[in-house]
């Protein structure tokens, strides 16, 4: 039956309808294998792993809501998460919100396989209370600009057939498929059965790290995945219109494999110089401040590479005063940049700001 974006898509179950094997993309798979293998190793050297790859969380991030037209910057939303909610605009908080939905499924996996309860958990942290549970009525996707309709999702009532179809997949040890391979196939299908009236984008990237996590590919959520598709989004659009239309699902595979290589490059290459500047600070502050020198103190200013003197008592245990007068210190030897923001006094960690900004 040939496609028509009106009518609601009449999409098949997995695996079935894959129709490409390892072979297909043997060179890739193992470039794309080797590399998640080093990340998964230089994720694993830093000390307070989840910690100190807050940030870079923070930066995957922004790059996912980018794509859905949420449009801050890295400065705004660290700076934004020292502030209390009511304040905090609202772009800051959709990143900050994914953040949140990342490490909460993280959590989760540890308990329970990926599941409904996981995907659901995901969404409803990025929209809280706005447009909970799986969608009731029929939606489509139209290009914003001419309204043209392209793309009709399965109707509501098959949702849930569709999805626990996803989660045996998913879940099943039997599949022949590589791993990756295999989250980049149930990647196509969750965003094809486009469960919820908003946010299936940011929860189908979520999900994404956490198969990788569950099939032990890495060992913390830490893959900035977005920044590609990002620079790359009209071809990432096409490639999955492409298995809907053609049922091209090489073309479609190998651009996802792609993405998740150069991918995982970057952010070896962002752990790799985010711990060489933490061991450097450490060194610095030990020979010119020497009874500031605790790892406690400078892993802090990089899990938060901008701080307020508060935000910082309330991680060392200590008053907010003997905080300021830490930042003070450390902002004197030229380790961090002082900064106001309307009634806040912030603290900037500026070459680690210069790291998360460059890649």
């Amino acid at each position: 039956m040939k496609f028509d974006p009106n009518i609601p898509f009449n999409l098949p179950e997995l695996p079935g309808s894959v129709n490409i094997g390892n072979n297909n993309l043997t060179d890739i798979l193992i470039g794309v294998n080797r590399e998640l293998a080093e990340l998964k190793v230089s994720s694993g050297t830093l000390p307070n792993p989840l910690l100190l790859l807050s940030p870079a969380i923070i930066k995957e991030s922004l790059a996912s809501s980018i794509i859905e037209n949420i449009n801050t910057t890295l400065e705004d939303v660290l700076q934004n998460e020292l502030f209390p909610e009511p304040e905090r605009k609202e772009q800051d908080k959709e990143v900050l919100r994914y953040r949140d939905a990342v490490l909460n499924a993280f959590n989760e996996l540890r308990k329970f396989p990926l599941s409904n309860r996981i995907i659901l958990g995901i969404h409803k942290k990025l929209i809280p209370g706005r447009d909970t549970g799986y969608r009731k009525t029929q939606n489509k996707i139209e290009n914003s600009l001419t309204k043209e309709i392209l793309y009709t999702p399965p109707p509501a009532n098959k949702i849930q057939e569709l999805i626990s179809n996803w989660e045996k997949f998913v879940n099943s040890t039997d599949i022949k498929f590589d791993p990756v391979l295999k989250t980049v196939i149930a990647h196509y299908q969750f965003e094809a059965i486009h469960p919820f009236g908003d946010g299936n984008g940011r929860t189908g990237r979520i999900l994404m790290l956490m198969e990788l996590v569950q099939d032990g590919i890495l060992k913390y959520p830490i893959l900035y995945i977005s920044g590609y598709i990002n620079k790359n989004r009209d071809r990432y659009y096409e490639v999955i219109r492409n298995v809907t239309i053609k049922n091209e699902w090489l073309q479609y595979s190998a651009y996802m494999l792609n993405t998740i290589y150069h991918q995982a490059v970057e952010t070896k290459s962002l752990i790799f110089k985010m711990n060489n500047l933490n061991n450097v600070t450490k060194e610095k502050v030990k020979k010119l401040l020497p009874k500031l020198s605790s790892p406690d103190l400078i892993d802090s200013l990089f899990a938060f590479p901008i701080i307020t003197p508060v935000k910082l008592g309330d991680m060392l245990n200590v008053h907010y005063t003997t905080a300021s007068r830490y930042l003070k210190q450390l902002s004197r030897v030229g380790i961090l940049k002082e900064n106001v923001k309307g009634k806040y006094h912030l603290y900037i960690n500026f070459e680690l700001m210069k790291i998360l900004n460059k890649i």
